[in-house]
């Protein structure tokens, strides 16, 4: 079990369903653990009690989905939200993978799961008071072995790996830069502007979400003649919980001048209460009372 002072001693998840265990070698599987150094700027800690892989970012992944569960219960019993999930790691020498890797912010170590490792890639851990070594299930043979770091078994980097040989794709940069178009990363690319080796244009499931084309609005019958004569209201839900656990936004327009106001909600049940505080606010700071909302 992997902890450390500021972080709770363990971390839980639910068990997904693993795919069958793939053939890989001694030189696949050290590329592949030392290729996760070199792709994430947070170290990686074997950790006996997450039941799946977490990292801090999704610059490892190979895939990303859309998470099936929305946060990951700690050690002290709090909630840290899941933000995607996906497959990583595969190198030239091995087929060596990554699945149902979690994607959490929030996370100063990434966690390397010993249950999810072991059982993905057929293989033993073991742990002893300076190191672990990473041993075949049936020869027994030891295909990786690093010593620890401080209090933690961590996975060192490789200094000597080349950055070179990590595929860096379009699709990776069309996440870092904030999801712009293919024909915008394809300038980039042709200018130089940005380093990539491989070019993939998967369909972005964010950029479905959140670049639908919207029919025109029908016009309106409501008239206002002054402020908060007439207040529009909407309770709109995020698909994906924001990093202090916001799910809901409730949202207040005011017809007349068009000045809005949003409010962040944990539950769908805070919209009364923060609509009877809006009306305590209007009429406190305007001196006016809502009429219609």
């Amino acid at each position: 079990m992997a902890f450390s002072p500021v972080q709770p001693p363990t971390t839980f998840a639910p068990l997904q369903v693993s795919q069958p265990a793939p053939m890989w070698n001694q030189a696949g599987l050290v590329a592949a653990l030392n290729r996760m150094n070199l792709q994430d700027q947070h170290p990686w800690v074997m950790d006996s009690g997450a039941s799946s892989h977490m990292s801090s970012s999704d610059g490892i992944l190979l895939s990303r989905h859309p998470s099936s569960h929305s946060s990951i219960t700690v050690g002290n019993g709090q909630t840290i939200p899941i933000s995607c999930r996906g497959e990583s790691i595969h190198t030239p020498e091995s087929n060596f993978p990554l699945h149902n890797v979690l994607v959490v912010p929030s996370l100063v170590h990434n966690l390397l799961s010993v249950h999810q490792f072991t059982r993905d890639n057929n293989c033993s851990i073991e742990f002893d008071a300076r190191s672990f070594s990473v041993k075949d299930i049936l020869t027994r043979c030891v295909m990786f072995r690093c010593n620890s770091v401080g209090n933690l078994y961590t996975i060192p980097a490789a200094p000597s790996a080349p950055h070179a040989s990590l595929a860096i794709s379009t699709d990776l940069w069309h996440h870092r830069l904030g999801h712009p178009s293919s024909a915008t990363i394809d300038i980039l690319r042709h200018s130089a502007s940005i380093s990539c080796n491989k070019v993939e244009h998967t369909l972005c499931h964010s950029c479905q979400l959140g670049k639908h084309v919207l029919l025109p609005f029908s016009n309106s019958s409501s008239f206002s003649s002054m402020p908060f004569e007439l207040v529009h209201c909407d309770v709109w839900t995020s698909p994906v919980a924001s990093i202090s656990g916001y799910q809901y936004y409730l949202v207040l327009l005011d017809d007349f001048t068009h000045f809005c106001w949003t409010f962040p909600l944990v539950r769908k049940s805070e919209v009364a209460d923060h609509i009877t505080k809006f009306c305590n606010y209007v009429s406190t700071q305007f001196s006016l009372a809502i009429k219609v909302i």
